[in-house]
């Protein structure tokens, strides 16, 4: 089965992870990757190129793939809707190393990064980053646009809501809720429920902004 071409929106780091992924899983073959202030003109061999709205109806219209490389959730989810919005069909990219459960579901246009594992009876909404050696017991519910980063893991029964953000070595018990656009410092234990666009840090988690 030869790979299917897709199309990168942003040419950064997390862009280079989201290429070694597909290569590493061989069913998606990079073709671009598309910036509006591009840097240089490629990207670990991959063409780099201007990112225009015609050159993103160009390939809409060739029924290439889409997939959208940046990091920050936010911007993510308006390019993301953006696209989807003109008709672009969105590429779930899964690493060769990460475990996904067969009975987890993967939405489209997120990325399961190397050493990563989805457990049984998991949900992960659209446009998701699950970072490297990030792991999601069962029944997780893990809703669009969330941000999972490496080396945080999530035990089983919890809820991350849309949008949210669990930085780097996070530890998360079970049974918990965490609100939308929510935002969880590096390293930290979460024990309890933390409200939507909240900001958290420690361990255990303190609350350091409510809004």
């Amino acid at each position: 089965m030869q790979p299917e071409p897709v199309v990168l929106i942003g040419a950064s780091g997390h862009a280079k992870m989201v290429i070694e992924a597909c290569r590493s899983a061989s069913n998606w073959r990079v073709i671009a990757c598309m910036d509006r202030e591009p840097r240089s003109t490629k990207l670990l061999g991959v063409d780099v190129i201007d990112e225009t709205d015609e050159a993103i109806q160009e390939a809409i219209e060739a029924g290439q793939w889409f997939f959208v490389a940046i990091g920050e959730n936010a911007v993510r989810e308006r390019v993301s809707r953006a696209l989807a919005a003109r008709g672009a069909r969105f590429a779930t990219v899964i690493a060769a190393s990460a475990y996904v459960s067969s009975s987890a579901t993967i939405s489209p246009g997120t990325v399961i990064m190397p050493n990563a594992a989805i457990g049984a009876a998991t949900t992960i909404g659209s446009g998701c980053v699950i970072n490297t050696s990030a792991s999601i017991d069962h029944d997780g519910q893990i809703e669009s646009f969330a941000h999972i980063a490496p080396g945080t893991h999530i035990a089983g029964n919890v809820r991350v809501g849309a949008g949210a953000m669990l930085g780097i070595g996070c530890s998360v018990i079970p049974g918990i809720e965490i609100g939308e656009w929510a935002m969880v410092g590096a390293g930290s234990t979460l024990i309890r429920n933390i409200p939507a666009r909240s900001k958290w840090v420690g361990s255990p988690a303190r609350c350091i902004d409510l809004a």
